[in-house]
């Protein structure tokens, strides 16, 4: 992990990245996302399909799966739970994720 990685991003940085990633929202003290999906199994695979990506960011969503929604919170705890760029990463990732599940059907 970098120093750089850890430093809280001001709320120019956090709005400019949150006009990239659609329906998050968010400020200093953490980002989020609510997601609906079709049905139960479709809230799990994508949640499951996230797994390797999060754990090889080493970086961990405080999310809650309720049937067919996931809500997702993020923040950094090294940092004061305060947003950073691995925050950022990690919903860029959870989008990308979103997009070829998406494709995929």
């Amino acid at each position: 992990m970098k120093a750089e990685d850890l430093q809280p991003l001001d709320s120019a940085e956090i709005d400019a990245a949150l006009k990239r990633l659609p329906g998050w929202s968010g400020d200093q003290s953490g980002i989020e996302k609510k997601i609906k999906f079709a049905d139960f199994p479709r809230a799990m695979r994508f949640m499951q399909a996230c797994v390797d990506g999060i754990n090889q960011r080493n970086h961990h969503p405080v999310w809650c799966n309720k049937y067919n929604s996931v809500d997702i919170h993020l923040d950094t705890f090294d940092a004061g739970h305060r947003v950073t760029r691995k925050d950022i990463d990690l919903a860029e990732f959870l989008e990308s994720v979103l997009i070829r599940m998406e494709k995929a059907g």
